[in-house]
């Protein structure tokens, strides 16, 4: 699970989109803190207010109250200086009016009862004014003293409950403020706590993310410059460099084998194909020019082998090769390969050499062969027919010696021809033409063990011939390989036991093998020619197949050595190949393998 989580925590796209979310939250809680924050600040705002105009309404009933112990104190003493301050009492209370106004703003209702407060002000400065009247009077009435001093007590009183009235009002309302605020003021903490903890984990996140990253990135860079070391050194190794040209930039770019290739020491020169061309055959400097800038015309990939010639004179084969691409800006380039060929240049004219001088030798033992084939079979004839005239008439007069002696004769010259038949049979096989056409194998088969039919009936064989394919192939060698294979098991069969030859198809097992792999029913058709003869140890199963080599040197056992070689080679010329099993005292198993 820790690794699952782990990789997606490597995953660059995920941890965007984490990111992202992440930042969207606090985005959110950003915005809901700032929504606070104003809603505090209203909070403080109305607190304040409310502050203010229960201040301001104490402040007009202290004032008020000291302008009445003063007109009493007047009353009752008649003295002057108690009225002194009247005038700027009264600017006073004009300038807390003032101030509520403007605390209230806008509030329609407050400044209502502000003109309902001023009002009562007002009636009582004029019953303060009318009580200062009486009072100088020189006739002063006491009776309406004393009702203006009632009503005066009235208006106080009113005037009284009226502001505390307010004042009460404004001191529920800063409950009710300082109620909000506090829940507000908690909110905007829980909010900050969220906004200060999301943040610091985006940070270690983001500073985690960062120093993995950056761990990576120096991986990759210490990776990079690894591989960067690695394939100069196999530039080096390979006896390659690599070029580069921006066509938009117009600039070239070699690598260090580049110029040693040239024979210099990386970064002789600046990049450049003026540079360059200082190093090139003078045979070649044009074509190789021509063949470069016509590709940066028509954006062609380029192929050309041409020669440098060092400052010491050597001349190195090089192989050019540039394709077209572009690179991460978007920018056209050519990117090239030089590598040496001088060793693989002179190594092909040595096969060149050499094949000029196998030619010569493969026509000289094609001559040889025409020689064997053909000039010798002429003398051979005609020692043949002597021996045959001598065997007719002459034969009576030898001595018993003799008759021995002339028997050998015919016998070596019987053999001779044979061998010549096969030296031509293979010659035959080997530079014949090629013309495939579609064989019914079953019916060319049937056709040999008639031509075999007087070599069959002598050895009283029993041959069974079962379903064949067919195939495509060379009508003359495929008698010529069943021919070989037939008369091989009747050759080597056993004394006194028929020989019983068996020609069939067979399924490829999944187990058969062919140059390393594995072959199928699907690739090739699977012919098995099985014998009962005298086989032969399973060590000699590739010897057979080599020219002249024969297993069994009795005499009562013919044979030239060829006719397996003769078959392997037709098998060859198939794109088939042929296998051998035997037993001594068992038998012998060939099979052949066509490709369909």
């Amino acid at each position: 699970m820790q690794m699952k989580f782990f990789g997606l925590y490597k995953n660059t796209q995920v941890f965007k989109i984490a990111l992202i979310v992440a930042i969207v939250v606090i985005g959110y809680i950003a915005s809901v803190f700032y929504t606070q924050m104003q809603k505090l600040d209203t909070s403080v705002e109305l607190i304040a207010s409310s502050n203010k105009t229960q201040y301001e309404l104490e402040k007009l009933l202290s004032i008020m109250g000291n302008y009445e112990m003063s007109l009493r104190n007047y009353i009752i003493t008649q003295n002057e200086v108690y009225l002194e301050d009247r005038f700027l009492n009264r600017g006073e209370i004009e300038a807390c009016i003032k101030n509520l106004k403007k605390i209230a703003g806008n509030d329609s209702a407050k400044i209502k009862d502000i003109d309902s407060l001023k009002k009562l002000i007002d009636y009582r400065f004029k019953l303060f004014r009318d009580l200062l009247l009486i009072q100088k009077s020189p006739r002063k009435n006491t009776s309406e003293l004393y009702i203006k001093l009632l009503e005066s007590s009235s208006c106080t009183e009113s005037m009284h409950a009226f502001v505390y009235k307010r004042i009460n009002a404004e001191i529920s309302k800063i409950k009710r403020y300082n109620t909000n605020h506090q829940f507000e003021l908690n909110d905007s903490i829980i909010s900050a706590f969220l906004l200060v903890l999301l943040s610091l984990l985006i940070l270690l996140l983001s500073f985690n993310k960062m120093n993995v990253d950056i761990n990576e990135l120096k991986k990759t860079n210490d990776e990079l410059k690894f591989t960067n070391l690695s394939f100069k050194n196999a530039e080096q190794i390979a006896g390659f460099g690599h070029w580069k040209y921006n066509l938009v930039k117009n600039t070239y770019t070699f690598s260090d084998n580049f110029y040693r290739l040239m024979g210099v020491e990386p970064r002789a020169f600046e990049p450049s194909l003026e540079n360059v061309g200082k190093f090139l055959h003078p045979d070649d400097y044009n074509s190789v020019m021509e063949v470069h800038k016509q590709s940066l015309i028509d954006h062609q990939p380029t192929s050309i082998m041409l020669r440098y010639l060092l400052q010491d004179g050597t001349v190195k084969y090089i192989m050019s090769v540039g394709s077209f691409t572009r690179n991460s800006n978007g920018d056209l380039v050519k990117i090239g390969v030089n590598y040496d060929i001088t060793a693989q240049y002179k190594k092909t004219l040595e096969i060149e050499e050499s094949n000029k001088q196998l030619k010569t030798i493969n026509a000289e033992l094609e001559s040889f062969n025409n020689i064997v084939s053909h000039d010798l079979q002429e003398p051979l004839r005609k020692i043949q027919m002597f021996v045959s005239r001598l065997e007719e008439k002459e034969i009576d007069l030898l001595t018993p010696n003799g008759k021995e002696y002339f028997v050998k004769i015919r016998l070596a010259a019987n053999k001779m021809q044979t061998l010549l038949i096969d030296l031509l049979n293979y010659s035959r096989v080997a530079k014949g033409d090629k013309i495939f056409v579609k064989l019914n194998l079953k019916d060319l088969v049937e056709q040999c063990i008639q031509d075999l039919s007087v070599d069959i009936e002598e050895k009283k064989a029993e041959i069974e011939v079962m379903d064949l394919p067919e195939i495509n192939g060379i009508g003359f060698q495929m008698e010529q390989l069943f021919v070989n294979l037939i008369s091989n098991s009747l050759k080597y069969s056993k004394e006194n036991i028929p020989p019983k030859i068996s020609i069939k198809s067979e399924k490829i097992s999944g187990k058969e093998m062919y140059n390393s792999k594995i072959i199928s029913n699907t690739d090739y058709h699977k012919i098995v020619v099985s014998d009962n003869g005298i086989g032969f140890k399973q060590e000699y199963a590739d010897k057979v197949f080599q020219l002249f080599k024969r297993l069994e040197t009795d005499s009562k056992y013919t044979g030239t050595g060829i006719g397996l070689a003769i078959c392997k080679k037709i098998m060859e010329n198939h794109n088939g190949f042929i296998k051998v099993k035997s037993r001594p005292s068992v038998g012998t198993k060939f099979s052949l393998f066509f490709p369909k």
